[in-house]
């Protein structure tokens, strides 16, 4: 007889869908947001993932991640209502209280999910504060876990934005060609091939560009990228 999953195992099932799905969207969608960690766009889907699985963990390692998150979306100046449990005079009040309630997620509850998504929001945090350095450095901690955990692909997936856009695309080369291959689970076969793609066209090397762009159509016919993929394959070599 199977066995009846429970509503916790559900929600966590759940969570681990939708971040997986949000990987993929950002991949397809990443010009709409802004440069780095996807702006506002990444940060309000990690919310709402986040809540969905801190509800259906409890304890304290899940309370105090909440209280972080709380923290980090809570209202700013005239915005904020005047009846909002959290709210806060400046931005940069905001942050550096967000900044200190993950910090402590992250060291107190280490090797939790919990000290792992709070590192996730510091790399978001240095990114607002346009520290793209810090925000590598937190990214490249989470992603150098070889795992296809929902938080360690979009680290991986964030990382792999932020090091383009700084020219240091190709110090990542052999890591997406081992996840296009199969052999490292941090993203999808898809989403590293058209991240590959995306560098080589970045870098200059369009022939290059789409010949991964063909590839992706041909060989991934379900993937969300593949009409993208289709349209760059010419326009990349052109």
């Amino acid at each position: 007889m199977g066995r009846r999953l429970t509503r916790k195992q559900i929600k966590q099932d759940e969570f681990i869908t939708f971040v997986d799905r949000a990987v993929h969207w950002l991949g397809s969608n990443w010009r709409q947001a802004a440069v780095g960690l996807g702006g506002a766009l990444v940060v309000a889907m990690v919310v709402w993932g986040v809540r969905s699985f801190v509800a259906s963990r409890g304890g304290a390692a899940g309370e105090a991640l909440g209280k972080a998150i709380a923290t980090y979306v809570a209202p700013v100046g005239s915005a904020a209502p005047a009846d909002a449990k959290i709210k806060f005079a400046t931005d940069t009040e905001r942050l550096a209280a967000a900044e200190k309630a993950f910090g402590d997620v992250k060291s107190k509850y280490s090797l939790t999910s919990e000290s792992r998504m709070a590192r996730l929001y510091l790399a978001r945090i240095a990114m607002d504060r346009n520290d793209k350095e810090k925000a590598i450095r937190e990214l490249s901690e989470l992603a150098s876990k070889h795992s296809d955990e929902p938080v360690v692909r979009l680290a991986m997936l964030n990382l792999v934005r932020l090091r383009v856009a700084k020219g240091e695309g190709s110090q990542l080369v052999k890591d997406l060609e081992a996840m296009v291959a199969g052999k490292d689970p941090r993203l999808p076969r898809d989403v590293a091939l058209f991240q590959l793609a995306q560098l080589w066209e970045h870098d200059g090397k369009p022939e290059e560009a789409s010949k991964l762009y063909r590839k992706l159509a041909d060989e991934f016919p379900e993937s969300p990228y593949r009409s993208e993929a289709q349209q760059k394959a010419g326009s990349a070599s052109s």
